[in-house]
């Protein structure tokens, strides 16, 4: 059984040896694209919107984690929007350039385009229309650098006083307080529920992370503890009392649902870096810009894992040098103290000889 052009054919290879199965397969399929041989089921999905639905189907009987599924229907929601409910063969390799373009043009980074792309690129293989395309598709290139950008108080407390100057950007405002002094990604802020946030014992539990192994309980300082409790008012106002109810709730049509959790803030996060002058500003950055301070403190590796999840071993290599460089920093000043003192003890002596 194989798909051409998202026609999918049922043909005998009239062999059971494998390797004169493969070569009897690749014929066929030859046949099938000069049209002389002919289908016997019917064809697959042949629009965009219909194609999704069937390759969502089809990975979530066969992913191994949840968030493999949702991430592809995350991406595919953005790449839904750009084509419409087009016919499969509409998408060709100039148009998947024209959507990179169009993305870049926006502001969007090489890397989550790239991520759409990829999507993409499954769900056409999975009806069999990549092939046709994939010669004539490019990914844009990626920084090799896979380390965040660590914002320095000033500017993290200018971005934090800009999404604070619009009340449109409360829900963007909280977030941003609470990634900034818990580590946590978009993905878990956007997944917190009632029953995650304990107010009276300062804790939030994170049971939505990109991956199982960043599950865990972080405890609230003041500044985050506060972003949870005007989310509660916030839900509490709307009457979304249920634990199971999110605090960072979807919004579709002007119509909030708690039942199901917010799926992005691009708009108001593009706006509210642009009023605080930090273009091309992630959101999780502010993850990492609260890793580095904590390993600025000397803080221990087992620790930082233990409030900020996983992280791989180069990134742990990386706050272990912002550890040291801090470290480094506190001895020179040190030294340059001592420096000053035996300074100012010769000029005393020399003040009293004088005398």
């Amino acid at each position: 059984m194989f798909m051409v052009d998202g026609v999918l054919f049922r043909k005998s290879l009239g062999t059971s040896d494998r390797r004169e199965a493969i070569k009897v397969e690749r014929d066929k399929i030859e046949e099938a694209r000069r049209g002389s041989l002919t289908a016997r089921v019917s064809a697959g999905p042949k629009t965009l919107f219909a194609a999704a639905d069937d390759y969502l189907e089809f990975k979530r009987g066969r992913a191994k984690s949840s968030r493999t599924p949702e991430f592809e229907s995350e991406r595919l929601s953005v790449v839904k929007a750009h084509f419409k409910d087009v016919r499969l063969t509409a998408i060709t390799g100039a148009a998947i350039a024209r959507y990179q373009r169009v993305r870049r043009d926006a502001g969007i980074s090489n890397r989550t385009i790239n991520m759409d792309v990829g999507v993409l690129s499954r769900l056409l293989k999975h009806c069999g229309r990549w092939r046709a395309v994939k010669d004539h598709v490019e990914l844009l290139p990626e920084s090799r650098s896979l380390i965040g950008r660590a914002l320095t108080g000033e500017e993290r407390d200018r971005l934090l006083l800009a999404a604070a100057s619009n009340p449109e950007w409360e829900h963007v405002y909280c977030a941003a307080v609470l990634a900034s002094n818990t580590s946590m990604a978009p993905i878990e802020v956007k997944h917190v529920r009632r029953r995650d946030a304990d107010v009276f014992k300062k804790v939030v539990f994170v049971n939505r992370a990109k991956i199982e192994t960043r599950h865990r309980k972080i405890p609230l300082n003041n500044d985050a503890l506060k972003a949870i409790a005007r989310m509660i008012e916030r839900a509490d106002a709307l009457g979304f009392t249920d634990p199971d109810h999110y605090l960072w709730f979807a919004c579709r049509h002007g119509k909030f649902d708690p039942t199901k959790p917010l799926k992005k803030w691009d708009t108001a996060w593009r706006a509210l870096r642009k009023k605080a002058g930090l273009p091309g500003l992630r959101f999780y950055d502010l993850r990492h810009t609260f890793i580095t301070e904590l390993a600025e403190t000397g803080v221990a590796d087992l620790t930082i894992e233990s409030i900020a999840g996983h992280l791989s071993r180069r990134m742990l290599e990386h706050y272990s040098h912002i550890r040291l460089n801090a470290k480094r920093n506190a001895i020179d000043a040190l030294d340059e103290k001592r420096k000053q003192e035996r300074q100012q003890t010769r000029d005393g002596s020399q003040g009293e000889n004088a005398e």
